[in-house]
């Protein structure tokens, strides 16, 4: 075999072998593009591929995404349904992951073919498609996710709203004992803002009453403590609620008295997510109860006091009535014994006439201050004169007008007109009411 024909049997070896690897590599790649397309369409997700800034290959779920047919998204400008104003960010969001700057899926949104707005969430990589660079997609549908944390968010605004502006110091913190919300109570009642411990834990809040790291009030609805909750005086205590009284060391740097009320928070299935509670500042109420109750306890003994001396002046008053009325007793004895019989001597004399009636005076006013009628008259009726208790007893007596005008030697008429009077002095304005029975019924 000359040398021409051998060099010439190589090449077509050659040719045949570099043919063969031709078809193994073209079979490799309809077997992975078959395999491709076969994940492309049973993913989830929405893929596609874009070349040259247009879609070369989409699948189903990304079309749908769009509310257009595959073949309708195919060949359009990859940019063509992204929102005008998400635009821009879109591209470098693109370029940064496409760079490997950035991991994270990013969002944006869509106008679908009726005009809808649509979030999708994507995530890019570099590929070879038909021989050229392209770029491949994987997209997710998040609108509804997108809604549903609008809404929480929303709703957590809400409860942020509603908490600020409570009149009581309320806070809430989450299932880790992080603080969630803050209120502007609590912050002049602590001197604490809420961008200072808004996102702390580790028992942050408890600093701003105990100066320590402690469980309080707000924990034992988390996790039930025995020990804590017997350091309170626990005012109403119910599966979700909890009311106590407690003093503090410390509020703006002052010993306080505080009542606080807590219970769980819970999301829309009954799961507790976190904790609520809010206090107030009874400190000047618990001191005007102390003072209060001091002041009662000082009544009372005063009033026990009081009562000692009252029985002591009792006791004085009547020993100095027994005093008088054993004076009244021996006066009044002496005069039987002492004065009495020397008027009786008297009596016995010769007398002018004049002397005579005198001495009748003296031994009348003497007996009327000795009679008991007279001073039991006195007593009752202290407005009568002594002339007119002499009269009333000479009436009780059974005299007449004319025979006490005699003995006192004075006219009727003065006697009639000291009748006037003691009728009046005693009420007894009704002239059927014979005087003379009434003051007999004194005796």
């Amino acid at each position: 075999m000359t040398p021409g024909i051998k060099v010439l049997e190589e090449k077509i070896l050659a040719l045949e072998k570099e043919s063969a690897d031709h078809r193994q590599v073209e079979a490799s790649l309809r077997q992975s593009e078959s395999l491709f397309r076969t994940l492309a369409e049973q993913s989830f997700a929405g893929i596609y591929v874009v070349q040259d800034g247009k879609f070369k290959y989409v699948n189903s779920n990304a079309a749908f995404y769009a509310g257009l047919t595959i073949e309708e998204l195919t060949g359009r400008k990859s940019d063509s349904i992204v929102h005008h104003e998400d635009r821009e960010d879109v591209k470098k969001n693109a370029r940064a992951m496409l760079r490997s700057e950035s991991t994270s899926p990013y969002e944006f949104r869509i106008v679908t073919k009726t005009g809808e707005i649509r979030w999708i969430m994507e995530t890019v990589t570099y590929i070879h498609y038909d021989g050229k660079p392209a770029i491949l997609g994987n997209s997710m549908d998040v609108t509804e996710q997108r809604r549903l944390r609008e809404a929480l968010r929303e709703s957590e605004q809400r409860l942020a709203d509603i908490i600020e502006f409570l009149p009581d110091a309320t806070f809430a913190i989450d299932r880790r004992g992080t603080v969630i919300a803050w209120n502007r109570a609590i912050e002049e009642m602590t001197g604490v803002k809420a961008p200072d411990i808004i996102g702390k834990g580790d028992h942050e809040y408890a600093l701003t009453f105990y100066g320590v790291r402690r469980p309080i009030l707000i924990d034992l609805v988390l996790q039930p403590d025995d020990e804590i909750e017997r350091s309170y005086y626990v005012l109403k205590k119910e599966r979700d609620l909890l009311i106590i009284e407690t003093d503090v060391p410390q509020v703006k740097g002052q010993k306080a008295f505080l009542w606080a009320k807590a219970s769980p928070l819970y999301d829309s299935r009954g799961n507790i997510v976190g904790a609520i509670e809010s206090i107030r500042d009874i400190t000047d109420r618990k001191s005007a109860e102390e003072a209060v109750r001091k002041r009662g306890k000082e009544l009372e003994i005063k009033t026990h006091e009081l009562e000692e001396l009252n029985a002591a002046l009792r006791v004085l008053l009547k020993r100095r009535e027994e005093d008088r009325d054993e004076l009244e007793e021996r006066m009044l004895l002496n005069i039987k014994k002492l004065v009495l019989p020397y008027l009786e001597k008297l009596k016995t004399n010769r007398m002018e006439p004049r002397e005579q009636a005198h001495l009748n005076i003296l031994e009348s006013n003497l007996k009327d201050l000795i009679s008991p009628f007279a001073r039991r008259l006195s007593t009752k009726y202290i407005n009568l004169t002594s002339r007119e208790i002499q009269i009333a007893n000479f009436i009780k007596e059974g005299l007449t007008s004319k025979e006490i005008a005699d003995i006192l030697h004075v006219s009727a008429g003065a006697v009639n007109i000291h009748r006037y009077r003691i009728r009046k002095k005693m009420g007894i304005t009704n002239n059927k009411h014979n005087l003379q029975a009434f003051l007999s019924s004194l005796t």
